[in-house]
């Protein structure tokens, strides 16, 4: 079973990654958890949710993580189960943050000492805050493809550009799905963390109104990328309209000459007594020549007009 086991300034952590039927069946032999409960650690892609009991709160939230192969931002579930000195995670192995901290417990006796010794709540506090600032790095990529999407629209790439902006577009929008619902779940997660006192620490409740403010302005970051990338796009498809538009105006503009030209050498063509320049020795020349300079004349006056 990939479940492991620490148990320090009487809390037990019980970290389990990647869960199979064998580690729920371990939870449900040693712990009075719901059924609904274990069952739900085994299926993926629940939405973020809260359930209080007498002797433990069960709790699911989903964080990002991206997922450089396919260049997209994809959810990963952590489910928890808190009670009393005891805390179980549950998670695949996508989220770094947790295995880390988990390891740092077990190897360094100054951070385990700190993480272990004011509650479940605290550590539960410390992972949240971990896992939320796992996600910075990740805006801070967002931020930096829009900036380098910005100067290429403007610097006239704007048809190369394309597929770039819909991958950050998709990948904002993936984002804000995930974090959606984490400020309302982290206030309930805060009110029945006051009501238990699953902590000895008397700052709890200002650590978790820090995660709430964390996820706050996680949220307002994206909000602002989702306002930036949805007005270059715009800008994108108004600089491609425009160069479409400038370039069926050339082409009309040359279809209207080459018309003209072709009337004109139409009616010498013809043949017809009366016809100038058909008996001349040189009247293919001049005809030559006066289709030039009524194409020309037409170009000229177009671009006079500010039709080219």
């Amino acid at each position: 079973m990939s479940l492991a086991e620490l148990k320090k300034n009487n809390l037990r952590w019980v970290n389990i990654s990647e869960a199979t039927k064998g580690e729920i069946d371990f939870l449900r032999n040693n712990f009075n958890f719901h059924p609904l409960d274990l069952e739900d650690c085994l299926v993926s892609g629940q939405r973020p949710k809260i359930e209080k009991y007498e002797d433990y709160i069960f709790l699911v939230l989903i964080f990002p993580v991206y997922n450089r192969e396919t260049r997209e931002i994809e959810p990963s579930e952590i489910n928890f189960f808190i009670g009393h000195n005891l805390i179980i995670t549950i998670h695949d192995t996508k989220l770094p943050p947790v295995n880390e901290l988990y390891e740092k417990c077990q190897t360094d006796d100054e951070d385990s000492q700190r993480l272990l010794s004011h509650g479940s709540s605290y550590l539960l506090y410390e992972m949240l805050d971990k896992l939320l600032s796992y996600c910075y790095p990740m805006l801070d990529h967002i931020s930096i493809d829009i900036r380098t999407i910005e100067k290429q629209i403007f610097a006239g790439y704007e048809r190369k550009n394309l597929s770039e902006l819909l991958i950050t577009r998709r990948n904002i929008t993936d984002f804000r799905k995930i974090m959606q619902a984490h400020k309302n779940t982290l206030k309930k997660l805060a009110a029945v963390i006051k009501d238990r006192n699953f902590s000895t620490s008397s700052k709890i409740k200002i650590y978790y109104n820090d995660l709430i403010e964390l996820s706050k302005e996680i949220w307002d970051h994206l909000g602002g990328f989702k306002e930036a990338i949805e007005t270059l796009q715009d800008t994108n498809e108004s600089l491609i309209s425009n160069r479409l538009n400038d370039i069926m105006k050339t082409f009309t503009t040359m279809s209207v000459v080459i018309f003209v030209m072709t009337l004109v050498a139409t009616l010498f063509g013809i043949g017809a007594p009366g016809t100038p320049f058909l008996n001349l020795p040189w009247a293919f020349w001049l005809i030559l020549m006066l289709l030039i300079v009524v194409a020309m004349g037409m170009w000229q006056y177009f671009k006079k007009r500010k039709y080219l």
